[in-house]
């Protein structure tokens, strides 16, 4: 079987995306060939040791400065109608508005080129940013049809120009995100046209991998996971903990991940004088996260509405944790509520509310039948609403769709 669908990306892998690499060994185990191109070399960071198992043949983009347009459009194996199509096309993108549209149609020649020549049909992107701006580029000079997976930053940050987004929804065969709140946010700015190409699917994940490894829990072990970033609230968990310390409850924590807020954070450990409780452990993998996972007694991610709009979806650890029969206390932030069933599944408290935090922290590890309960009912979900077998069947078939109409058309 050859690779009629590629996947473009920004960069491949990445520690703080498996979303993506559990949805590629997903389809891949459903018996399909893809082919990965990341447009950006991979960060100098741990890689998941699931990575071992994909089988796609990842492939860097070279970068912009060494890629010759002029070596496109003069091929004797270029479309006849290149030239044409781009003279078009540079005269419809000036109304875009879209700054970095010169840079990326650079990118997208070498996508054109490269798709040709592997015989790829169909692209599949995540994030509505540039990636997919290189894809809509590239179908426009005659390239293959696209998708795209919306999460977050792309749909609720306040830089995000919402006609353009309309474009790049209107120009796809189908557009997927990841929870409902996403869906009726993009629906409620998007024109009718757009609207009608969302799609719901939740993030799905490998549940016959997150299972307790059947370890002990230790009954007064706090555990946050993800990268440290503002949207995720890990200054609101510090100060939770540090409330809680404070009154004597016996706790400890564990924060695994890195990121732009990552030295704030210990600056603010050790400023609530909680350093000695609250353990710091960078990025990890995800076995590792998982030893963790199994161990603790409750996972924390007090996610918030930042500055600038951005917020999480559906926090992948959030899934992972109901799976690994792991109590949760987060926040109603967009689809928070759809992974713990409106707080039947975990326990929900206001964003930016560190006592309401600690609270529900004290009445979690105070009340071992409530957590176990939640961790059964949360185990039932995941299996209800988050096997990657069952939403890569459902993406499976959206990709088959674009493939067959690629077919079609080319006829």
């Amino acid at each position: 079987m050859t690779a009629r669908l590629a996947y473009l990306l920004k960069k491949f892998p990445r520690l703080s995306e498996t979303f993506i690499l559990n949805e590629l060994l997903a389809q891949e185990r459903l018996g399909r060939e893809i082919h990965v191109f990341s447009r950006r070399p991979p960060d100098n960071e741990p890689r998941h040791q699931e990575l071992a198992r994909l089988k796609a043949t990842v492939e860097n983009l070279p970068p912009k400065h060494e890629i010759d347009p002029w070596e496109m459009l003069v091929d004797e194996s270029s479309p006849e109608d290149l030239l044409a199509r781009l003279g078009a096309l540079v005269r419809e993108a000036r109304s875009w508005g879209h700054p970095r549209t010169p840079l990326l149609l650079i990118e997208a020649l070498h996508v054109l080129k490269r798709t040709r020549e592997l015989g790829i049909q169909h692209v599949h992107v995540h994030f509505a940013t540039d990636s997919a701006v290189v894809a809509l580029l590239a179908r426009k000079l005659g390239g293959p049809g696209y998708s795209i997976t919306c999460h977050a930053k792309d749909i609720y940050r306040s830089t995000v120009d919402f006609r353009f987004l309309d474009l790049l929804v209107r120009e796809s065969a189908f557009v997927v995100t990841v929870c409902d709140a996403n869906r009726r946010w993009m629906v409620e700015r998007l024109s009718r046209e757009a609207g009608a190409k969302i799609r719901r699917l939740y993030n799905g994940i490998d549940l016959a991998a997150f299972v307790p490894d059947g370890a002990q829990r230790e009954p007064d072990h706090v555990l946050g996971v993800g990268r440290l970033v503002e949207k995720k609230g890990f200054h609101i968990l510090v100060e939770a903990l540090a409330l809680l310390i404070e009154k004597g409850i016996d706790l400890r924590a564990t924060i695994i991940g890195d990121g732009e807020e990552r030295a704030r954070t210990e600056l603010l450990v050790a400023a609530r004088g909680v350093g000695a409780r609250v353990q710091m452990l960078g990025p990890r993998d995800q076995s590792e996260v998982r030893w963790h996972m199994s161990r603790a007694a409750l996972m924390v991610q007090p996610c918030l509405i930042g500055n600038d709009g951005n917020r999480d979806a559906l926090p992948t650890v959030l899934v992972e944790s109901l799976a690994m029969r792991l109590p949760c206390v987060s926040t109603p932030v967009t689809g928070i509520p759809e992974i713990l069933d409106q707080g039947r599944c975990g326990v929900l408290v206001p964003e930016n509310d560190a006592q309401a935090t600690a609270d529900a922290i004290e009445t979690l590890l105070k009340d071992p039948a409530r957590r176990e309960q939640i961790a059964r009912d949360g185990r039932k979900r995941a299996e209800e609403l988050f096997d990657a077998q069952k939403t890569a069947r459902t993406l499976g078939g959206w990709f088959d769709e674009a493939l067959e109409a690629a077919c079609a058309s080319s006829v």
